[in-house]
């Protein structure tokens, strides 16, 4: 894969290919949700973010998430594993 853009203004996955030299499965990956409600959708996004434990999403993608919840999330995310 070749960066065209400024180091500056990388996105996190291809800040991720620069740091570790990992290269990800584009053709194996998975929808993890549908939701047609914009409004659910960014929960269930949120959720989902949350639940990974090495994520590359930005975190500040959840900042509107209730950190109340976390621990819910915790135990769905220890049961359903």
């Amino acid at each position: 894969m070749i960066l065209k853009k400024p180091t500056n203004s990388l996105s996190v996955i291809s800040r991720h290919k620069l740091d570790h030299d990992h290269t990800i499965d584009w053709k194996n990956v998975s929808i993890l949700d549908s939701e047609q409600s914009y409004y659910k959708r960014m929960i269930s996004e949120m959720i989902h973010i949350k639940r990974q434990e090495n994520c590359l999403n930005k975190q500040s993608d959840t900042e509107r998430f209730p950190e109340i919840y976390l621990p819910i999330i915790g135990k769905i995310s220890s049961t359903h594993t």
